[in-house]
Parts: C-alpha cells; structure tokens; sequence
C-alpha cells in the first residue's frame, strides 16, 4: 500500500468517521497531511477549468502556489493541530482533492473541500463534508462557516443538505461569495 495512503490500523475496519493521527478518515476517503510530493499533484488537479472555477481566483494553481499552500498547511497543522490536507481515496491511495480548515485572515475559520471532476456524482462530497462537520465539532468550531460562490450550485447543494444555511449573501460586498454558518 501506498504510504500517502496508510491508515491507522484500528480504523482499517471501521465504519462511520474518526479522527487519528492528524488524519479524517471516512468510508472511502482519508484526509491527511500535505507532504512536498502533492504539490505537482495539486497543480494537475487544478489544470481542469471545471475545478478550478469556483477555487479563489478561479484560475490553475501555478507550482510556487502549491508548494506554499503545503506549506502553509504543514505550518497550520503544527499552530493549530488542524488545517487543510490532501483527500485520498482509501481504494485506490490517489490523491483525489483537498479538504480542511481555511483561515481567511479575520479570525475566522471556514471549511473547504474541492474534488477532481473524475469524481464528481459519486457521493464522495457529502461524505466529506459531513466528516468535515463532525471533526469541527469534536474540536469546538462553532459556528462552522463556509463561503461558497452562488452559482456553484453543486456545492451550495452539498451545503444545504448537511445542515449549513445561507446566513450572508455577497458576504462582505462580494456577490461571488455568499456565507453559510452550520451550528452555534
């Protein structure tokens, strides 16, 4: 088995979601630690139009980007013990998105998630994001924020159904940015 995609031994089996060793693991995926090699694999993610439109900017990840965003990560997850990871499928140990908590800049902490079109439809969103929830709870965020682009409808979709609601539109004067609020 591919290293980047070891679980805990005590999980291998179980069903549902936990947390070990700085990893979410759910059903199919594992969130874990960025590491130096995910960096080319988060630019190729980010090569698709259709991932990237809604991500910042709405452009590709250039390669300097990446590895400061698995800097950055790597930095968060030793402050804070949390931050935003790779999402590997536990079938395959393809890193297959990103998911984990944002920190904007104001204090604030938001939920992101973002998967590769391949997967798209499959369920893999709303089991991510209902393991996103749980492991914000376990660790006290609330309210758990999300920002989300109206016109990215499948995410407002996955929003929606796992509790999240519209508590800001154009949040901050921004009409590409409308703040969702789970719990608190």
């Amino acid at each position: 088995m591919d290293r980047r995609c070891q679980i805990p031994a005590a999980s291998a089996g179980s069903v549902g979601r936990m947390i070990q060793a700085s990893q979410l693991v759910t059903t199919r995926l594992v969130v874990r630690p960025f590491v130096a090699d995910d960096a080319p694999l988060l630019v190729a993610l980010f090569a698709d139009p259709e991932v990237h439109r809604f991500v910042d900017d709405g452009q590709p990840l250039a390669p300097d980007v990446a590895k400061l965003w698995v800097e950055r990560s790597a930095a968060n997850l030793e402050r804070f013990g949390y931050g935003t990871g790779a999402v590997v499928e536990r079938a395959s140990c393809e890193l297959i998105g990103w998911a984990g908590f944002a920190r904007p800049g104001d204090g604030t902490e938001e939920v992101i998630y973002g998967l590769r079109r391949a997967d798209w439809g499959r369920g893999l969103g709303k089991e991510l994001l209902a393991g996103l929830v749980v492991f914000a709870w376990e660790r006290g965020i609330s309210p758990i924020r999300a920002t989300v682009d109206p016109a990215n409808s499948a995410s407002v979709h996955l929003l929606r159904q796992a509790g999240f609601v519209l508590a800001a539109p154009s949040y901050r004067g921004d009409a590409k940015a409308d703040l969702y609020l789970h719990g608190g």
